[in-house]
């Protein structure tokens, strides 16, 4: 594996052989999955799951998958230094899925769903928010699920605040069934 991970680095083609060869042996010796050259594997094959021919990614799919399979068995830090890495391929499953034939579409789909990520949020601003007693002094609230809560800056003596204020939350896993919720507020003396 480790051999290969060197062939893949030091050829400027992509080889399907190779990459055919990598999940080979991935599929046969499940223990080389646990190894650093495995690891070290992972962001050849993002590279030739970006820029190879169909072939190429698909034999990268059936890779990256079959490693997504042993993380639950894997010790935890392999396990996330090999999600991590992979989460790079995240942009690219996005495009080729609008393009791919079915069968990849389903495989890419069920990868993207166990990869890590994160979500920014970027609330720009509010506009003809009502007037309470006293002044408009707003300000948003936002929270995942039961998670901790983030919020903006106050903006004083305004119906049309402007915060332009980014929130990014980091997972390990997608946030499956949890709600971002968002509420702007009124701090006054009343």
């Amino acid at each position: 594996a480790a051999a290969l991970e060197r062939e893949l680095l030091s050829t400027s083609s992509i080889n399907e052989v190779i990459l055919r060869t990598i999940y080979v042996i991935f599929s046969n010796f499940r223990k080389v999955r646990f190894s650093e050259a495995a690891t070290l594997c992972i962001p050849h094959l993002v590279c030739a799951l970006k820029d190879g021919n169909e072939a190429a990614q698909e034999s990268v799919l059936d890779t990256l998958c079959l490693l997504k399979e042993s993380w639950p068995q894997m010790n935890e830090d392999i396990a996330k230094a090999q999600s991590l890495i992979s989460a790079e391929a995240i942009p690219v499953l996005q495009m080729l899925m609008k393009t791919c034939p079915p069968s990849f579409h389903d495989r890419a789909d069920n990868l993207l769903h166990c990869l890590p990520g994160c979500l920014t949020v970027t609330i720009l601003r509010g506009n003809n928010l009502k007037q309470t007693m006293g002044s408009t002094n707003a300000f948003c609230c936002l929270q995942i699920g039961n998670g901790p809560p983030r919020q903006t800056k106050l903006v004083n003596q305004s119906i049309c605040p402007v915060w332009n204020e980014g929130f990014t939350w980091l997972f390990d896993i997608p946030p499956k069934g949890q709600k971002l919720y968002i509420l702007c507020k009124s701090k006054n003396t009343f």
